[in-house]
């Protein structure tokens, strides 16, 4: 992917740039301009699946979220994007090298060799007052641009260490690192709550946010 950083946190935009018949995936709305000679066509997953040869997805997997593909109709057409909500970006590199994980919130932005499938959905925690869960897996090669709410922070595990982690701060980790999420009463002087937590064992990387979404994965 042929892009431009051109703001930064809190509120980064990117600009990309395709040659005619050239084609991205960006997710609906986060659209800031875009020169005329760009195609854009908002479709569903499955869709996107079938015009990029990807693993075909069931009806209540991955099937419905819908994406826009972007067209290049024309050499240096340009299109720049932004998140909704005040944070930062980061590029994840999906191939050869290792695939990813992410909220399904997180997604900006990815190259038409990048396809997704959702391996988690629904509610963590169900019968203690769970919270709705939607988890992302990358198959394929390419970029993938994805955001956070406030700034990020990666976090190495080399197999020797585990790390709990509040889901509402998660973006993306490494697809080949192990976790479990549970939801557990933490409280003082008459205040308690339930956190939902991710614990994460084995190699790999973990992308982290400062602030949180309202739910995860959305």
């Amino acid at each position: 992917m042929n892009y431009e950083k051109k703001h930064g946190a809190p509120f980064p935009v990117i600009e990309i740039t395709l040659n005619h018949g050239e084609e991205i995936c960006i997710e609906p709305g986060t659209k800031v301009y875009s020169d005329p000679t760009l195609f854009l066509k908002t479709i569903t997953n499955a869709q996107r699946q079938k015009l990029t040869g990807g693993k075909k997805v069931g009806m209540f997997s991955s099937a419905n979220k819908l994406m826009t593909v972007v067209q290049g109709g024309a050499p240096n057409s340009r299109l720049a994007v932004a998140p909704c909500v005040p944070g930062d970006i980061i590029e994840l590199s999906c191939g050869n090298e290792g695939q990813w994980k992410m909220m399904a919130g997180s997604f900006l932005a990815c190259d038409m060799g990048v396809n997704f499938e959702v391996v988690q959905s629904g509610w963590a925690g169900l019968f203690s007052g769970g919270i709705p869960i939607c988890v992302l897996q990358t198959s394929g090669h390419g970029s993938c641009i994805v955001d956070s709410c406030g700034t990020l922070q990666k976090i190495n595990l080399s197999g020797n260490k585990t790390i709990d982690v509040d889901v509402h701060h998660l973006v993306a980790w490494s697809a080949g690192l192990q976790y479990q999420i549970f939801r557990h009463r933490e409280g003082g002087r008459g205040v308690v709550w339930t956190q939902t937590t991710a614990r994460f064992t084995g190699v790999g990387s973990i992308i982290l946010q400062s602030n949180c979404r309202t739910t995860p994965g959305v």
